[in-house]
Formats: structure tokens, sequence, C-alpha cells
């Protein structure tokens, strides 16, 4: 499907049913047209051809267009105490991943956008990309209330069968989205495609060995409430129920994500640790504050990645 716009301005427009607004971007014109019946969104950039149709399973997506997950991640990961681990961990991320100031990031998985509007304040170009049409809005939203949005360019994009061409990007970043996508190899091929030879590409998984894993198992087998798992070469996932529609979370295990990766013509260059600990996500008052400042701590402490239920992985894509 091809689509053409007549007109050239600084604004482009979210066009939804019941929805309506105004955005800058990259000076022209993006339309986005959604249809949320048929999971289909199509955007078109004034001056420009942009043909992009995003068919998204809907079935597995449900949870991520409700309004309510976003409020949920907003209290759940980006408490004020958490911020300032966030903003570090953020530059850290870039500088493992080699990215010059002024260079093209793709965020795969934006979600609500913030960390897509961190990088862009760091002096960054952002494609950021959700299957998400509720996400894509709110980020939207967001990077438009930040003053950023001329910096970032928004497309609905499905991680397991991506649009883009071989080896569109140099830098290529996914913050703890992987750990939502079942089917994750198919994923990972994406990603690894669409990563320039000698480019690098940044994964922030949850990590099967980490101190809160251990706990939890130790608890559930003493209250006799184990978590059954499915088990698999990468590691292991289950499904939770949110907002009354379904969330599949994977444990990763590292050293096998490393070996798969190595297999797309990738090589680890930077392990280290992120979040210590997520349990301050399941309590509340004075001990998830404590919590939170702990993560905080242990992130500057540099603690072994093993321990940590978070862990950042930067891969070098093979130059031959």
């Amino acid at each position: 499907m091809e689509i053409e716009c007549r007109y050239h301005i600084d604004v482009f427009k979210l066009l939804v049913p019941s929805f309506r607004r105004t955005f800058k971007c990259m000076s022209a014109i993006c339309v986005f047209y959604l249809w949320p019946q048929q999971g289909i969104v199509v955007a078109v950039t004034a001056g420009l051809r942009i043909h992009r149709m995003c068919h998204m399973d809907q079935s597995n997506t449900r949870v991520f267009e409700d309004e309510r997950t976003v409020k949920s991640w907003d209290y759940d990961y980006y408490h004020p105490i958490a911020q300032s681990y966030y903003d570090q961990a953020i530059l850290d991320t870039l500088r493992l991943m080699e990215a010059e100031r002024g260079a093209t990031v793709l965020d795969a998985g934006c979600g609500p956008g913030v960390h897509a509007i961190r990088i862009a304040r760091a002096g960054y170009r952002v494609t950021a990309i959700d299957v998400s049409k509720t996400m894509l809005r709110e980020a939207l939203s967001r990077a438009s209330a930040a003053g950023i949005e001329s910096s970032i360019e928004f497309h609905c994009e499905d991680l397991t069968k991506l649009s883009f061409a071989d080896a569109s990007f140099r830098h290529v970043f996914s913050w703890g989205v992987l750990i939502h996508i079942r089917e994750v190899e198919r994923a990972l091929d994406e990603l690894a495609r669409i990563t320039e030879p000698g480019g690098t590409l940044g994964l922030y998984v949850t990590n099967i060995s980490a101190f809160d894993l251990k706990l939890e198992a130790l608890l559930r087998f003493l209250i006799g409430r184990p978590l059954n798992r499915e088990a698999y070469p990468l590691g292991s996932g289950n499904w939770y129920e949110m907002n009354d529609e379904r969330l599949w979370v994977w444990q990763f295990k590292v050293p096998e994500l490393k070996k798969q990766m190595e297999g797309r013509g990738f090589h680890l260059i930077h392990r280290r640790a992120g979040e210590f600990s997520e349990i301050q996500r399941r309590v509340r008052g004075p001990l998830r504050n404590a919590l939170l400042h702990l993560n905080n701590i242990c992130y500057r402490m540099g603690i072994p990645p093993r321990l940590a239920i978070a862990n950042l992985l930067v891969f070098r894509k093979a130059t031959n």
C-alpha cells in the first residue's frame, strides 16, 4: 500500500478513532492511521513516501494496549528514586555501545518512550518502535511534552518481523523488551539482521541466576506454591496475568544467550549488572524506598552481574 501526502509542514498528527493530537516530527508531516480491530497501522510522511504497515498479533499484545498497563509500569518501574539509576544506566549503555553523539539509535520496543527521551536528550537521534499503538500514543505525548520530539521518529513495528532493510542501524538498543516476547529467537534474528556489521546491540534482560529468583523459589517451596515455569535452552518463562490479559516473562540464561548470539555473528563485549532486585515492585512504603536506594547503590558499586535480576549486555556484530 502506497500513500502520498500533498503538504509539507512542521507537524505531524496522530489520527486514531476518538483520539487526535499534534506533534512535531523531523520537519515533515507524519500521519498515523490506526484501525484497532484489524491491528493495522500506516505511517505517511509528506515530501517522502513511507510505506509502513504493522500487523499485530493481538493475542499476545493485548496487555500492551491496555491504558492500565502504562499506569502500572509508571508505578512499578519509574519511581522518583529510580530515576537517577535510569539516567546513569542509559548513558552507560550508550557509552558501552560506542555510540557517538549525533548518531541514530534504534530503541527497539520503546514502550511509553521514557528511554527514547533520555537517549534524545543525551544528543542522539532516535528511531523508536513499538508493537502497541497505546504505547506509541503515550510515547508521542511524552516526547512532545518534553520538547524533544524533533529528535525522535516513531514507527509501529513487531520485533519478530521488522520491516527495516538488512544492516539499517549501527546502534540498536532494547531495554526490557525481549523478556516479554515468547518467540524470542525470532526477535533475536531480526535484531541481528538489521544491525550493521561492526555495529553494536545493547540488550537489557532478566538473569535466571539472580539472587531475587533464588529467594523467590525458596519462599514458594516453603509455602507449597511453586511457580511452574516452562524450560527452554535460553532459560525459563511463564505467563502472568496482568490487567485481565496474559503477559509472558523470560528469565534468561546469559551464557546461552551469549552462545546463541555468537551463532548470529555477534560477540559479547560488555556485561554488567542492572537492577539488583525487583522485589521493590511487590512492596510499598519505606521498604520499597529502601530497596530502590539499594538498587541505586548496587549499580554504582558494580556488583557481579550474575547476582542481579537485570543484566545489561552489549554485543558487537562481526564485519565479515
